[in-house]
Parts: C-alpha cells; sequence; structure tokens
C-alpha cells in the first residue's frame, strides 16, 4: 500500500472526525504517545528479542503514529516540514563521515563526541 503522507493524515483525520475525537487537548495526546511508546518498549523489556510477534509490535508503532499526526494536525505542526528540517539539524549534528562503518563502543564514542561538539559550539 503505497500512501502519501498528506493522504495518511487525511485517512487520519477522517477516522477521528468520524468518532468526534478530533480535538483532544494537546497534554493528553502527548501522554498518549508516551503511553504508546512504553507500549511497543514493553516488547523489549526482558532482553534483545521482541516478545510477541511483528504484528502486535506494528500496532504499538502504528498507535505512535496516530497519536503523532493528531498532535501534528491540532497544533498546526507541518510535520514533513519538522521532520525534514530536523534530519537537517541532525546531519550537521552527526556528520555521515564520523559515524561510517563505526559499531559497539566506537560508535558510542562518536556520539558522545558528537554531542559534547555540537552543545559546546551551539550548532
Amino acid at each position: 500500500m503505497n500512501k502519501t503522507f498528506q493522504e495518511i493524515s487525511d485517512i487520519i483525520y477522517q477516522y477521528l472526525k468520524e468518532r468526534d475525537w478530533q480535538d483532544n487537548d494537546s497534554r493528553s495526546l502527548a501522554i498518549s504517545i508516551a503511553l504508546e511508546a512504553n507500549e511497543l518498549l514493553e516488547h523489549y523489556q526482558w532482553g534483545e528479542k521482541p516478545i510477541g510477534d511483528k504484528n502486535e509490535i506494528a500496532e504499538e508503532l502504528a498507535d505512535i503514529f496516530i497519536y503523532a499526526f493528531q498532535f501534528a494536525y491540532n497544533n498546526n505542526i507541518d510535520l514533513p516540514s519538522e521532520i525534514l528540517k530536523k534530519l537537517d539539524k541532525a546531519k550537521k549534528k552527526y556528520p555521515a563521515d564520523d559515524f561510517k562503518g563505526k559499531r559497539g563502543e566506537d560508535s558510542n564514542t562518536a556520539w558522545i563526541e558528537a554531542k559534547l561538539k555540537y552543545k559546546k559550539e551551539g550548532l
């Protein structure tokens, strides 16, 4: 199923509107995003291998995105634009050349160094 970002957003909004759920307050939506994220995390509570199947995990992830789309809509946030801006900012903070091919401790060290440099330089 290939849908655009806008098509998915419209489908979510229609679903909410049909139930009179489109006006939930930002605080409640933020809490719901966090709760759903914790439900996703629960699948990994006891180890790297998830408890439950791919469908259960996908449902939790979908819940997170549905609440995030609703939060963005209710707060007049252009989510695709904000995602692109955030990725651009992250590219500066975490240059690909500093991370490509690094794993484990080397990756962690590069991450810490990038965070400290970014904080110090205020990029």
